[in-house]
């Protein structure tokens, strides 16, 4: 199975985009007992876009990162079974998301298949992390670009390793830009699930450019379902639509049996 090899190409690509801290300030972010408590109150009234003359870019994006949905340092791991479907292949097997956020996915007799699904849920769990927004972002400056016609404002990130570009609309980070090396990736947010702790994207599409010519390389769009288990809420499924020069490849992944892992004995 050659195109799930290209799949993987891009995922790796795409996992390092999407990771918000480095190595060192995620091993220190694991040790964090608490994020930052403090709170940002930056929407309008009437439209809920951020309000830009009273506020700088940095607090906009600081806001709109706290609002992500991410889990406590409760979180107790869970486990599942998966079922991995791609054409007319179709694989099951089991998962196990640890405490410390560490992934296991076993049980699966596809190589291709079974880096797949725990590439997924490794990109899912860069978003689920609780990485203080000053561990993260600790060395990083920002400036306001354009306000579009919907209230979405441009952001410009400068950093030490790389700078990267974003649109932050109702407190909701809606695109993300970077380059790395010989690929730019630009990631849209086209829906996402609002939840009491924060938002999760549910529906977002991912282009891979030349940076230099802008040539587009190739096109994904995701999109997941999610289940409150406890008081956590969980991947269901996902649907990934990989365009590749005008061929269209669908895989379709769908975890059941859900279950917390207890949590240890103190």
């Amino acid at each position: 199975m050659k195109q799930p090899q290209k799949h993987l190409t891009w995922q790796f690509v795409l996992s390092i985009v999407l990771t918000v801290a480095t190595l060192t300030q995620l091993a220190q972010a694991v040790m964090a007992q608490n994020q930052s408590s403090r709170s940002i109150i930056l929407l309008t009234e009437k439209t809920g876009s951020p309000d830009t003359s009273a506020v700088s870019a940095r607090e906009i994006f600081q806001a709109a990162y706290h609002n992500r949905y991410t889990w406590d340092e409760k979180f107790p791991g869970y486990t599942a079974e998966v079922k991995i479907k791609q054409g007319n292949q179709e694989y099951n097997g089991y998962i196990r998301v640890k405490p410390d956020l560490n992934v296991e996915v076993t049980g699966i007799n596809s190589e291709d298949a079974r880096q797949t699904v725990e590439g997924q849920l490794r990109m899912i769990i860069v978003h689920r992390r609780r990485v203080p927004f000053e561990v993260a972002h600790k060395n990083h400056t920002y400036e306001l670009g354009a306000t579009d016609n919907t209230g979405a404002v441009e952001i410009f990130e400068k950093g030490e390793s790389t700078d990267a570009r974003y649109r932050v609309s109702k407190n909701q980070i809606t695109q993300v830009n970077r380059t790395l090396g010989k690929t730019s990736v630009t990631v849209n947010l086209l829906d996402s699930l609002v939840t009491p702790s924060g938002y999760l994207a549910t529906r977002y599409r991912t282009i891979f450019r030349n940076p230099q010519t802008k040539e587009v390389l190739g096109e994904q769009e995701f999109s997941d379902t999610y289940n409150q288990i406890g008081n956590y809420y969980l991947l269901k499924n996902q649907t990934i639509r990989d365009f590749q020069k005008e061929r269209l490849t669908t895989t379709f992944i769908d975890f059941h049996n859900i279950q917390l892992l207890s949590e240890p004995k103190r």
